[in-house]
């Protein structure tokens, strides 16, 4: 990945999804080492996947990127993949073998659509359907209608997973999954100002008008798609998403490093010897301890996801994570504050990494943006942390 990396075509943030520098991951074979192509074995296990999308955020400065190489990896495991091992029938087994051959390849961006607006990905309120016609215009196929929220690289996918209520059972939504190119009539992206950043991941919303889908775009058990995507797809990117965002504090820290140096060098004082700039190197170092010891918890949940699969315990596991990860991004910007009081830091951090040895100011907004996602499921587990131990101790 090291080696990939360095060869890769320059990034051109103006530009949309780097699609040029993606293709050259795909050649490298670089895109599909978390899921089987043609019943290959897999290349890497959670472990590794969440590592190298970290990696990747390093060596780019940019956390989209790594979890927009993440999010693949995981559709692609444990999305199609389980689908294909169970041995999906006729055209639909075939296509998605070729979809994830074009994922590999670096030819087919994928994208999922669960969440709607105002109501997030909670299957009592989701309200997109999906209905077979009946009648002469009834040939086994589905139409598609409703409003998709927050799809992560949605901007730039070329296909896209959705979805949709096809049936109600005694009271309970039933959800099937549909695989839409991204140019099928009737579905249409939409810019969506309430989420800003992670570029060139990006989000959008997703409206769909009266979309055609054949019979055999359905994926996967019918009426089962909560339980086999939606479910286990969340727990899943929580415990994968702990590389990329460490890759990104890894950034912060050596942008705030030479800052520090350079700020010594220009007052000539390359000991850094006076008082508060002692204070700034000393917390400069206890950030970085903090920052490998987050390793250990990043493999720990990684290692959970790999080998007890995505059960209840991994979602309070990735809660405790999250939580770790939110203190230390509270720590290093008290620390840029305390530091800039003390050296000239300024002119060290810029809106874009263009500048030599600088920091974009915008990763600590994607980080703050990934850390804040479902910040109310993770309350409401908190709380259910606290009780049963209350419980405990009372009983």
């Amino acid at each position: 990945m090291h080696e990939a990396l360095q060869t890769a075509p320059a990034l051109d943030g103006s530009a949309g999804f780097p699609r040029a520098w993606w293709a050259h991951l795909g050649r490298c074979g670089m895109l599909g080492l978390g899921f089987s192509v043609d019943g290959r074995p897999r290349a890497a296990d959670a472990v590794q996947v969440s590592a190298l999308a970290g990696q990747i955020t390093h060596a780019t400065g940019s956390l989209g990127l790594g979890m927009a190489w993440m999010m693949q990896q995981m559709l692609g495991r444990y999305v199609l993949g389980p689908l294909v091992q169970q041995g999906a029938s006729g055209v639909s087994g075939a296509l998605l073998t070729q979809l994830l051959a074009s994922m590999a390849a670096g030819e087919c961006l994928l994208a999922l659509a669960i969440s709607e607006p105002g109501v997030g990905a909670q299957p009592k309120h989701l309200r997109t359907r999906a209905v077979q016609p009946s009648g002469p215009a009834g040939d086994g196929g589905w139409v598609l209608d409703g409003h998709k929220a927050f799809i992560s690289n949605g901007p730039a996918a070329d296909a896209i997973i959705v979805l949709a209520v096809s049936a109600e059972h005694e009271g309970r939504k039933r959800f099937d999954a549909f695989l839409l190119d991204a140019q099928t009539p009737g579905l249409s992206r939409q810019a969506n100002a309430r989420v800003q950043g992670l570029a060139p991941l990006g989000h959008c919303d997703l409206l769909l008008q009266a979309c055609r889908v054949p019979a055999s775009r359905r994926i996967g058990p019918p009426g089962q798609a909560f339980e086999t995507i939606a479910r286990p797809v969340r727990a899943v990117e929580d415990a994968l998403l702990l590389g990329p965002l460490l890759g990104a504090m890894q950034c912060e820290l050596e942008a705030l490093a030479r800052a520090l140096g350079m700020a010594a060098a220009t007052s000539g004082d390359t000991s850094v010897s006076n008082t508060a700039a002692t204070d700034a190197v000393r917390e400069l170092g206890a950030l970085q301890l903090e920052w490998q010891a987050l390793h250990a918890v990043r493999d720990a949940v990684a290692r959970q996801l790999e080998t007890q699969g995505y059960e209840e315990a991994l979602a309070y596991s990735t809660v405790g994570a999250r939580r770790l990860l939110e203190r230390w991004q509270t720590a290093y910007e008290r620390a840029c504050e305390a530091a800039s009081q003390a050296v000239s830091l300024a002119p060290l951090f810029a809106e874009n990494s263009a500048q030599a040895g600088a920091a974009p100011l915008s990763l600590a907004r994607d980080l703050r943006l990934v850390l804040g996602i479902a910040r109310g499921v993770a309350q409401s587990r908190q709380r259910q942390t606290g009780q049963q131990l209350l419980h405990s101790i009372s009983s």
